[in-house]
């Protein structure tokens, strides 16, 4: 009875508190009288600070003050004031990246959870350590600790959270057996990739030596036809020397007729003739011998000019096959980088397809930014539950490969109907169930979009059985159920990611559903209060839900509009 009336008075107190600032929280604190009401300030405070974790000194004054928290709930004594002040302390080391530190008090939270029977808690515990297991990659430590809390629950007899457990604990050894085979596989394909690249190497190596080849071959040409050049060139050179030798004789020889022609004049005629015969004979010879030299050079210099030409030419045709054969190489690399390029993209394609598909787009941005998603409570979100009536009856009637058709159906139109509405995420489908929610986001939203998916959902369900029944076919019946409240929302696991919320508000929102029924929109007395003139809602008076009490709950007609 002093539990209650301790929970009573912090609840009313913390309700006074909520919406001041952090001096307020402090001036607050001050004037406490007593550490129950110590305790009331600091649990609404440390909340205040962990919901804001904008920056450095607001995530250092949460651990301060968590700290606090936990030294006044262990002096007050009570094992389920110590349990929440040790979980706030850990999601303060959270917030901080203090892994170790987060790992340390979640263990502390359990143990006194454990010791208060505070099976929700244990299981955010659990779920935390978990998470940090897998994110390390000892999943085998991840396993022992869903075992230990599976082991708890088993000697104490709550039998829906050993359920989950369990599950949890063959999801984790799942985990096992995939991490050891992607392992394996990704070890075959490195060594293959290992092989090929070993391949490519040596090819390259290949085409390397033999560039390297044709190089060496090219300098020797060139260093050939240079030479022959050089020759040539001296040749010429000697060539135009003995032309200029040449020209001089002549000049000699021209000078000698000048004198001769002067010593004509002295001579007699016939004398004079001789003379004139010698000297012309002689003049004939000289001119003959001039023509010969000069046509040997021409001749000379015609062959230089070839031989040079054609070595110019031979230098031009091993540098355009040298260019060639490097153009070739260049362009054969280039269409495997282009080809590379297209494959890669095309890839990350698919691969951004695949995450925005599994994550809400948001949180599939912030992994893909930063490799990781933080997880953050949304104090009103709106949980969907859908499962379906007479689910082990009519699979049994439709057989393994229609009943999984059928399912494949009803799932598909069900994520088609939450595509239409923003705001509303598909969260999980679990064997016949499905679970989606609404308001998980910073911004305060109104759950009537997650409302008109349900009817949605139901209206569709009716329609096949209307199908169904005309072809004497066996069909799905839907019952649905809604809760709003506050919810912890987030990634788990390394690999494979999975988008999951956690909280009372599910368990309570599972419990509304199981007692709607056939056909029909069932929510709580919470979601009525947000959505009661928008739909037309039937109220059902107090229901007892299991483990929950009475519970005030509606069926949803329509849509105000729509019926006006």
């Amino acid at each position: 009875m002093r539990f209650y009336l301790l929970c009573s008075f912090l609840l009313l107190f913390c309700t006074c508190v909520r919406g001041q600032t952090a001096k307020q929280y402090v001036q607050s604190l001050k004037e406490a009288k007593s550490d129950n009401e110590r305790y009331g300030v600091l649990y609404d405070f440390t909340g205040y600070l962990l919901d804001r974790k904008t920056s450095k000194s607001d995530r250092e004054l949460a651990i301060t003050y968590s700290k606090q928290l936990l030294t006044v709930s262990k002096k007050l004594g009570d094992d389920k004031l110590i349990g929440p002040a040790s979980y706030t302390l850990a999601l303060a080391y959270q917030n901080d990246r203090n892994e170790a530190m987060d790992d340390n008090f979640m263990a502390e939270t359990i143990k006194y959870a454990m010791k208060a029977g505070d099976p929700n808690l244990i299981i955010l515990a659990v779920q935390e350590r978990t998470r940090l297991a897998a994110k390390k990659g000892n999943y085998r430590e991840a396993t022992r600790i869903n075992q230990e809390a599976l082991d708890f629950f088993t000697k104490n007899g709550d039998g829906n959270t050993i359920g989950a457990l369990r599950a949890r604990l063959e999801k984790e050894k799942a985990r096992l057996r995939d991490l050891q085979i992607n392992v394996e596989q990704k070890t075959t394909a490195l060594a293959g990739e290992v092989d090929r690249l070993a391949i490519e190497t040596e090819r390259l190596q290949g085409e390397k030596s033999l560039l390297e080849g044709d190089n060496a071959t090219l300098q020797r040409v060139n260093r050939s036809r240079n030479e022959q050049l050089a020759q040539s060139t001296e040749a010429l050179a000697a060539s135009n020397e003995e032309l200029n030798a040449t020209q001089e004789e002549k000049k000699k020889i021209e000078k000698k007729v000048a004198v001769s022609r002067k010593e004509n004049k002295a001579l007699s005629r016939k004398a004079l003739e001789s003379k004139a015969l010698a000297d012309e004979a002689e003049k004939l010879q000289a001119e003959e011998a001039l023509r010969r030299q000069s046509a040997e050079m021409v001749a000379q210099e015609q062959t230089s000019r070839f031989y040079l030409a054609a070595g110019a030419g031979v230098a031009l045709l091993l540098l355009a096959l040298t260019f060639l054969s490097r153009l070739r190489v260049k362009q054969k690399a280039a269409k495997k980088l282009a080809l590379a390029n297209v494959a890669l993209e095309d890839a990350n394609e698919k691969a951004d397809k695949l995450l925005t598909n599994i994550l809400p787009v948001h949180i599939a941005e912030e992994l893909k930014a930063t490799g990781k998603a933080k997880a953050r409570r949304f104090p009103e979100a709106t949980v969907l539950f859908c499962d379906f009536v007479n689910f082990t009856k009519t699979a049994e009637q439709l057989g393994p490969t229609a009943l999984v058709q059928e399912l494949d159906a009803c799932f598909k139109e069900f994520d088609n109907i939450m595509d239409e509405f923003d705001g509303v995420e598909k969260i999980k489908t679990i064997g016949d169930a499905y679970m989606a929610a609404s308001g998980l986001t910073e911004n305060k939203t109104m759950p009537n979009d997650i409302i008109r998916a349900a009817l949605k959902m139901q209206d569709f369900l009716s329609a096949e059985a209307v199908k169904r029944k005309a072809l004497g076919l066996p069909f799905f019946t839907g019952r649905i159920g809604l809760h709003t409240g506050p919810v912890v929302a987030g990634v788990v696991g390394a690999r494979k990611f999975a988008y999951d919320i956690w909280g009372d508000t599910v368990n309570v929102a599972s419990r509304i559903e199981s007692k709607s029924e056939p056909g029909k929109v069932n929510i709580s007395e919470t979601t009525y209060r947000l959505i009661k003139y928008t739909f037309a809602c039937e109220y059902r008076g107090k229901v007892d839900a299991k483990n929950k009490g009475l519970i005030d709950m509606y069926f949803v007609e329509a849509e105000l509009s729509r019926t006006a």
